[in-house]
Parts: structure tokens; sequence; C-alpha cells
């Protein structure tokens, strides 16, 4: 069983898409671990409901790990091949800068969000801005807290830089439909108390579908983990738990 403790929300009535697909990533590599080469890659189905008991399941004869409420699939965890560019860095000057233009001081879909709301009161508070003479870049400064740093949050911090990066998601908000993570530096730890820095670039726009990459660097200037993401167009009012389908 698996529970998504209201705090880790993303739109208001349900669970942030990187930190729910980081904790279905850990249990699928608890049950199968890894292969050289392959990353895990986390599809979002449906919104996922916020404090309610969901369960865990291998398909037969798959290796396929599905949350599911009741009989819906809420998200599916499988390997991928490992591939894709890392985001280069800018320094951590350079991302308290860009954060301080972080459009969604004035504007976003989802304020409250676990990940970049600025109204959530024990978020990560990552607020990514444009990166200085980058176009589609943004980039942000985290310093984790203690209790911020398992594996589940470097999907989370790798999550909304990506979608920022995308540009105005006031005027055109979404959600994350899919993501892979890679982790790039095995023995990398989050270092709770110190900075570290994450970006995200746009990709390209296909309709409803925008895709994005984003990096997570270490306080020394390492990067840690890269992400490779999905997002869908949507009206912020219907991310609801039993609404329609995102990744259609």
């Amino acid at each position: 069983m698996l529970t998504i403790a209201r705090r880790f929300n993303g739109p208001a009535h349900s669970g942030n898409g990187g930190y729910v697909a980081g904790v279905l990533a850990q249990r699928f590599l608890e049950e199968f671990g890894t292969t050289p080469g392959a990353k895990v890659e986390v599809t979002l189905r449906k919104p996922p409901p916020l404090e309610k008991p969901l369960t865990l399941r291998q398909p037969a004869e798959t290796e396929i790990l599905r949350l599911l409420d009741g009989t819906t699939v809420i998200a599916e965890a499988e390997l991928v091949e490992a591939a894709g560019d890392l985001v280069e860095p800018v320094s951590p000057d350079e991302a308290v800068t860009a954060a301080k233009n972080y459009p969604g001081f004035s504007a976003t879909p989802f304020p409250t969000c676990f990940v970049c709301g600025p109204e959530h009161p024990t978020g990560l508070h990552i607020f990514p801005g444009p990166a200085p003479g980058r176009r589609g870049v943004v980039a942000a400064p985290w310093t984790p807290a203690p209790d911020t740093v398992g594996p589940e949050f470097v999907w989370a911090a790798l999550d909304c830089p990506g979608g920022w990066s995308a540009g105005d998601l006031q005027g055109r908000p979404i959600v994350l439909g899919r993501m892979s993570v890679e982790v790039l530096d095995e023995d990398a730890i989050l270092i709770p108390g110190e900075p570290h820095v994450v970006l995200g670039r746009l990709l390209r726009t296909d309709g409803r579908k925008t895709f994005t990459a984003s990096t997570l660097y270490s306080p020394s200037g390492k990067p840690v983990a890269s992400a490779e993401a999905v997002w869908i167009a949507v009206d912020p009012a219907k991310v609801r738990p039993d609404g329609a389908d995102v990744t259609d």
C-alpha cells in the first residue's frame, strides 16, 4: 500500500507528479533493481489522489509496476534506455539571480504546489526563473531540508523546473504526464542545508504535449541526476483524482 500525504500536492487536489513518480520509482527499484544503461520511467495516467491508500501491482509476466486506486491505474513504472543530454549548469549566483525573476511569484496555476508553489508552507520552494542569456532555460537554487533528501525528492526537484521552461504556465497550464530520471552519480546524496542548483530546458512543443529536460547539480557542481519529461496542457480546474486521463 502507498498513501500520498496532502503535503505533497501539485495541483490543489492531487499529488505532485514528480514526487509521486519518484515514490513509485523507488518501489520499482526495490522490486526489480536496475540494469546498466537503463533508467526508470513513470507514466502518470490519472491525477494521484491524496490521503488515500493506493495499491501496487505487477501485471503478469511483465517488469512493470502499477499504482492503482481500486481498479484505476494511476501511474506505472518501467525501465527504459538511458539517454539524454544534460542541461548545462549555471553558477549558484546566477541561479539565485534567475530565481528572483520567477514568473510564479505573480501568476501561477498551482500556487500551493509542493515543489514550486510560493504559497506552500513546507514545500521545496524551487522557483525557476529565466537563466540569463539562455533562451528556453530556467534555473533555481535549492537547499534541501533534512526531511527532503530521499531519492523521491530528486524526482520532485527535477519536475517543475522542466515545466517552467515551457514559458507562460498561467496562460497555458501543463501537468506532468511522463518522466524518466537517470541518476548520474550513484554515490551522490542530497546534502541538507547546502545549496544545490536545478535547471530546466524546453525541448519542443507538439499540440497539447510539451517536452523538457532538467538537471540537478550538487553543491560542488557535479551533476546528480537528469530527467526528461512530457507535459500535457490542461484546464487546472479539472485536475482532480476523478478527472479525465491527462495522458490522452
